[in-house]
């Protein structure tokens, strides 16, 4: 019997801890680069962390720059290899139209509209997140 009041002391805890809420989970966008121009889809979402996975469908080498419109870049890639691809992730913290900018030997090429939303929910009650 001692040993049966022993085992259910040591079952919970009386420590009080905050449920403190988590970060929305990232959203995916892909990014192409064609001889047409740059597109996004999709082109947009609520703010919170995105990652952008980008396809270099050119024949010459283009580098990326994500930021607001008129604003300094908020992530750019190096030099983007001809029918190569590359990823960069950006937190958007504050709702508003962002640009997506390539370039190529430091010359601007093309710019594609990103709509950045009210934030997305926190990723509290979703099973299997770390």
């Amino acid at each position: 019997m001692a040993v049966s009041a022993c085992a259910l002391a040591a079952c919970g805890s009386t420590a009080k801890y905050d449920n403190q809420p988590r970060q929305p989970l990232p959203v995916n966008l892909t990014v192409f680069i064609g001889a047409s121009g740059i597109s996004v889809s999709p082109s947009s979402v609520g703010a919170g962390p995105v990652e952008f996975y980008i396809t270099n469908q050119t024949t010459q080498a283009e580098s990326l720059q994500i930021g607001p419109a008129g604003g300094q870049a908020l992530a750019s890639t190096g030099p983007i290899n001809p029918q190569g691809a590359t990823q960069v992730g950006v937190t958007f913290s504050a709702p508003g139209d962002y640009l997506l900018r390539t370039s190529s030997n430091g010359a601007a090429l093309a710019t594609a509209l990103l709509r950045i939303g009210a934030k997305r929910p926190g990723s509290n009650g979703t099973l299997l997140t770390p």
